[in-house]
């Protein structure tokens, strides 16, 4: 067991619930240590804690309304629990402490922060040193936002020991909350202190009352200094705004007070974070924000679930009076903020600590090791063309096990052509370092020159892809061992024999060793020429962890309640989840869906996605009123559309997708096209999915035989279920681990 000390001034509900998780992972032993139960100023219930803590004998003093904490005791407290990680999440003096205890006693060292480059522009010299000094003498570093790895990025903190630990508040208590009848237009939570600027948004109603032609109802909850100045404020203006304060709310009165508002507003003029953007997200509202507070640009995302603006009333009055004026612009925002803040959850942030924690320590505690056995520890270089959603996870996995073996990854990533942009899957890992991408010949080829890192790694992994043309200074210079991750070829070709093909089989030699995505892919890249001994098969997969717990958190009432949404009539519903192209055939699709529906005459479609073909799904809708386009549909939002339908219909390329058909059971139906990646081979036809000759008659025969036979719909079901339970991250960062262990060892 890994035995950690946390070490904080005091216990927020939005950090409680984290520790109590994190202290629930099967190999950590937490003791959180606080300097102060709750600092006089803050109001708020915090969950009980459900680990071992100590409330430290408060000691403090107050400057420009900070607490100053210097707790003396923690010294003894951090004996009392003899960790092997101290984890601090300040510079308060008891911190340093802490920090000090940890240096002295032989402990690991994480630093843990909320703070962003913004929030901490202000700081004194004094305060710089402070944290320069333990930045240089932490293993780990933890940061709540992008704001927080840019603070580090300003004081050269190393990317590949940062880890995250997002701010977050139970989004299952907001989005549950009873739908109410919203009688306000504008809502303010938060203390009512200058800094969050309480007075702007009455500024702000004002003028929307003006611009509507109508009084504006603005709730306001919090206390504080200004409630006073907030009453008399309101008192000028009768007849164009009604503000109701309601005072401090305590924890379960939050959501349905943000349930009873249309728009949020949240105007701070310095804020690290904003966890009121996390609750007003999962209430399902669109918030208005300021660039000064954290969580603008990140978890609130100007067009897509609210605005970003600066602190100017006409632009916020713009913009208010726009959703209120607009009823349903105003609904899509507020159900983006649902699938955004989705991913902002207690687990998470408990993760992003344990990984820390745990780096930290291997780190600390191998360094001796490290020292006889390497000059430096071996490094290995991973080189993404683009980085998509579906990767993050296995990357951070692949980084812990290659840590506990002595090994540094380090991730290089550029960006996608406007096209693929389109499909809206790109992604961002903090410790990961941008690569300068450019495109030429009308994006056939691809330029991402990073020769400095491969020649200080002892391993460089790249795509085998032929439009990545700095594969060829790789294959020529070798500056170190060069392997190749893939398929081998490229089955979308329609020139299998063409001299595309041909260059890319004779690359496929031209490396010391070979990730192949699947069985299929090992042997392509075989009849090429290459070594199956200096083969690793990969088994390419996604993290659907989260994914099957999301999907079997999904009740019959919720799907019931999404049927109604949909306005779904009784009977079967099929699903298409992916991103809409060409080679994904939604002709095929619309087709074989029309067939179905002649033969099931109940049947129905859901089509899940975005990109180039999402004009031709829409006009099928228009036609055929059974056909329901949902957009991009991402965390809660596609394990309800996951689990709402009976089977998941894609008659063209098939990719990783088929690992969301594996994750929710429901059984995929697609067809021998040959457009397929190698991904394909896991599905076993009739065990736990369906393939399909190339017809659309055929397809759809087959749907309607397994939807009017349960029994053989309950036998894909577990098929689909079981290889749930195989293809996954963890498996595949294994398979890659132990791949890299093998390349290194080559003579």
């Amino acid at each position: 067991m890994l035995k950690i000390a946390l070490v904080t001034n005091e216990l927020p509900p939005y950090r409680t619930p984290v520790f109590s998780r994190l202290a629930r992972l099967p190999d950590i032993e937490l003791h959180v240590i606080a300097c102060i139960d709750k600092e006089p100023i803050r109001h708020w219930n915090s969950p009980a804690l459900t680990c071992a803590h100590t409330i430290l004998k408060p000691s403090y003093f107050t400057f420009q309304t900070r607490f100053i904490h210097h707790n003396w005791d923690v010294f003894s407290a951090l004996r009392a629990c003899r960790p092997d990680v101290v984890v601090t999440d300040g510079f308060n003096p008891t911190h340093l402490y802490a920090f000090a205890y940890a240096r002295s006693n032989g402990c690991a060292h994480v630093t843990m922060t909320d703070g962003t480059l913004d929030s901490e522009s202000v700081l004194t010299p004094l305060h710089r040193l402070a944290r320069s000094t333990v930045y240089r003498r932490s293993q780990t570093f933890v940061a709540a936002s992008r704001g927080g790895h840019a603070l580090f990025d300003s004081y050269g903190v190393p990317r590949g020991a940062r880890f995250t630990s997002c701010l977050a508040i139970d989004n299952d208590a907001f989005a549950r909350a009873a739908p109410t009848y919203a009688p306000y237009d504008l809502m303010f939570s938060g203390r009512m202190v200058p800094v969050k600027n309480p007075l702007f948004v009455l500024d702000v109603g004002v003028k929307v009352a003006r611009r509507l032609g109508r009084p504006v109802r603005i709730l306001m909850a919090g206390s504080g200094e200004m409630e006073d100045e907030i009453r008399a404020h309101a008192a000028l203006f009768p007849g164009l705004i009604d503000v109701h304060l309601h005072g401090f709310a305590a924890q379960e009165e939050l959501p349905g007070l943000y349930k009873s508002a249309r728009v949020f507003m949240f105007p701070s003029r310095w804020d690290p974070w904003g966890v009121v953007a996390n609750e007003a997200c999962a209430a399902g509202m669109p918030v208005l924000i300021s660039p000064h507070a954290g969580a603008a640009n990140e978890l609130v995302r100007d067009g897509e679930n609210g605005f970003v603006l600066e602190l100017d009333a006409d632009a916020w009055t713009e913009r208010a009076t726009q959703l209120l004026a607009d009823p349903s612009l105003c609904q899509r925002m507020g159900a983006r903020g649902q699938e955004i803040v989705a991913g902002y959850t207690f687990d998470r942030a408990a993760r992003g600590i344990g990984d820390a924690c745990r780096h930290a320590w291997a780190r600390w505690s191998s360094r001796a090791q490290f020292a006889r056995e390497f000059r430096s520890r071996p490094r290995v270089l991973i080189v993404e063309r683009q980085l998509l959603q579906y990767r993050v996870g296995f990357y951070q996995r692949l980084r812990e096990q290659l840590e506990r073996e002595g090994i540094e990854l380090q991730l290089l990533v550029g960006e996608g052509t406007p096209k693929e942009k389109m499909k809206r899957n790109e992604a961002e890992l903090p410790w990961a370092i941008r690569i300068p991408t450019r495109y030429f010949l009308g994006y056939r080829v691809c330029w991402q020159p990073f020769g400095k890192y491969a020649r200080q790694s002892d391993l460089v992994i790249v795509m085998h892809e032929n439009k990545i043309v700095y594969n060829l200074w790789l294959m020529l210079a070798r500056p170190t061992r060069l392997a190749f991750w893939g398929h081998g070829a490229n089955l979308q070709s329609d020139r299998p024999d063409g001299w595309k093909e041909r260059f890319k089989r004779w690359t496929v030699r031209r490396a010391d060793w070979w990730f192949a995505y699947t069985d299929m892919s090992a042997r392509m890249v075989a009849e090429a020429g290459f070594p199956p001994e200096r083969t690793t098969v990969v088994e390419n997969a996604i993290d659907t962890e989260e994914l099957r717990t999301m999907c079997d958190q999904v009740t019959p009432a919720m799907i019931e309640a999404e049927r109604q949404r949909l306005r779904l009539q009784p009977g079967p519903v099929g699903l298409y989840l992916g991103s809409l192209y060409k080679e994904k055939r939604l002709d095929f699709l619309i087709d074989a869906a029309c067939r179905i529906r002649a033969a099931v005459p109940d049947f129905q479609l859901l089509v899940a996605g975005a990109g180039p073909e999402q004009a031709s799904i829409e006009e099928a809708a228009r036609q055929n009123p059974w056909i329901h386009p949902l957009g991009p549909v991402q965390g809660q939002a596609k394990a309800l559309a996951l689990r709402t339908a009976d089977v998941i219909l894609n008659p063209g390329l098939v990719g990783l997708g088929i690992l969301d058909s594996f994750a929710s059971g429901r059984p995929m139906f697609t067809t021998d096209c040959g457009l397929h990646s190698p991904e394909i081979s896991y599905l076993h036809s009739g065990s736990n999915g369906v393939m399909t000759e190339n017809d659309a008659a055929r397809f759809a025969a087959a749907v309607e035989e397994t939807l009017r036979h349960p029994d053989r719909m309950a036998r894909l079901v577990l098929g689909a279920k079981a290889s749930a339970e195989h293809y996954t991250v963890d498996n595949m960062a294994s398979r890659i681990c132990r791949g890299i262990q093998a390349s290194l060892s080559l003579t």
